[in-house]
């Protein structure tokens, strides 16, 4: 038997909260040259469906960095159950934002 077979599932779980952590750093150290052309850009209405799928995915990306910056505060027993559920979270987010994006375009296409 392998040695490392046996801990494989619980190196997957470190892996993941390894993960985590390295995500909740890089948003700790945004550039606040980007949070002010965030703030700006926020004012201006998004009209074509690009610009609304561009905004959807702005959304979603920043909705995960704040549940990861939530579980970072959760007990570590929970951390990883917590980044994971944000990871399902962010991808179902994603995909609704590809779908309205195929949507918008092929209502387009047929008009």
């Amino acid at each position: 038997m392998n040695r490392y077979t046996k801990h494989s599932s619980s190196n997957k779980g470190w892996t993941l909260l390894a993960a985590t952590f390295f995500v909740v750093a890089a948003v700790a150290h945004a550039s606040p040259a980007s949070d002010e052309q965030s703030l700006q850009r926020g004012g201006v209405e998004d009209v074509t469906p690009q610009q609304k799928y561009q905004s959807a995915i702005r959304e979603a990306g920043g909705a995960y960095k704040e549940s990861l910056r939530e579980c970072s505060q959760a007990s570590i027993g929970d951390r990883v159950a917590c980044a994971s559920q944000a990871k399902a979270t962010y991808n179902r987010d994603m995909e609704e934002a590809k779908v309205l994006a195929r949507t918008r375009a092929s209502a387009g296409a047929s008009k």
